[in-house]
């Protein structure tokens, strides 16, 4: 009797879920067609800069170039599906790659980008710890190999999702829909699995990295209380921006372990009730996270203009174009238009000569 009254709860017509379900799209639409606007550029912005030939020897640039392309791809996918949402195009991509694909580019991207955050922390986590060995530990080809194993190891964990997943544009809720009912609990299992192993095991790993770069500036201003250089003291307040930076990650990227532990909980108990409002309640929770993880995207450009001074000192110089000032073409041009001033001046002086004779 409790299990068909607690049914009967959850399954009420509520007006007010009507009114959420609503205003949560509209929400969603907005603050996605921002995002885009906003993260596209500045992840292009993120990717030429730290592709010149100095920044991209750098480690930690190889895991900024990585992140960006990886969220790039989101953004341009999650433009794709509001321009289709918003019937400005005809074809919509779960139709014209097939939902299973959409969806592995959607989830690729996602993880891959997790991952590598959460790769590049490590890395500076041991540049704190082992900072002898950091260099040796820590090098390109090592960093390479390592972003491309996690791109592989991922690729062939989303496989699955390719065949059990397919688009009804009148019966889908979500993005996808199951292609068979058998697949329910698996599907929900593998994204659960998912959920807790390439996102919140990877904003754990975030978090606790800046909290030991946070303790080892403080150990330093203890150290060194009265002596503290300026920039000291602008790496004191980078790390406590990081930990705070960090908590938002982890709370961003925490409605998609919630909205796959309802969904199981309800494959379990209320499997085969169909209940359209709470339909409606997980189709809010998953707006939630399309907002929360559209923001999340699209701001690693801005964040690190922010943080780094040295990204900061880059962007400057590309933006103004001093970086084409000290290229070899226009030191070529200087030392040609200086030879050319030169031998002129020569010209001039035998000419006088010439003349005074």
């Amino acid at each position: 009797m409790n299990h068909n009254n607690t049914t009967l709860d959850i399954c009420a017509i509520s007006f007010t879920y009507y009114e959420s379900f609503h205003t949560s799209d509209i929400i969603r639409d907005i603050i996605n067609f921002i995002c885009v606007i906003i993260g596209v550029p500045g992840h292009v912005l993120h990717i030429v800069i730290l592709s010149n030939k100095t920044n991209r020897k750098a480690p930690t640039s190889l895991h900024f170039i990585a992140i960006s392309i990886c969220e790039l791809i989101f953004l341009i996918g999650i433009f794709w599906l509001w321009s289709a949402n918003m019937s400005l195009i005809k074809n919509d991509p779960r139709e014209v790659l097939s939902c299973g694909i959409f969806y592995c580019i959607l989830l690729g991207s996602t993880t891959l980008s997790n991952l590598y955050l959460a790769s590049l922390f490590i890395d500076r986590s041991i540049m704190i710890i082992c900072s002898i060995r950091y260099r040796s530990i820590v090098t390109r080809p090592r960093v390479i190999f390592r972003l491309i194993l996690i791109c592989l190891i991922v690729i062939l964990l989303l496989i699955p999702y390719h065949f059990y997943l397919h688009y009804d544009a009148k019966a889908t809720l979500f993005l996808c829909d199951f292609s068979s009912s058998n697949n329910h609990e698996r599907i929900h299992l593998l994204s659960l699995i998912h959920a807790i192993f390439f996102v919140s095991i990877p904003s754990l790993i975030v978090c606790i990295s800046s909290i030991i770069l946070f303790n080892n500036r403080r150990h330093h201003k203890r150290k060194h209380k009265q002596n503290l250089s300026s920039i000291a003291r602008q790496m004191q307040k980078n790390s406590i921006f990081r930990c705070f930076l960090s908590l938002w990650f982890f709370l961003s990227l925490l409605p998609a372990f919630i909205i796959e532990i309802f969904l199981l909980y309800d494959q379990f108990f209320y499997d085969g009730m169909h209940c359209f409002t709470r339909m409606k309640v997980y189709k809010i929770l998953f707006n939630c996270f399309s907002i929360l993880s559209s923001i999340h995207y699209s701001t690693k450009f801005y964040i690190h203009l922010m943080i780094s001074t040295l990204f900061r000192k880059h962007f400057i110089q590309f933006i103004s174009c001093q970086n084409n000032q000290n290229s070899p073409k226009s030191i070529r041009m200087k030392n040609k238009n200086n030879n050319e001033k030169r031998l002129l001046s020569l010209l001039n002086q035998n000419q006088t000569k010439v003349t005074k004779v």
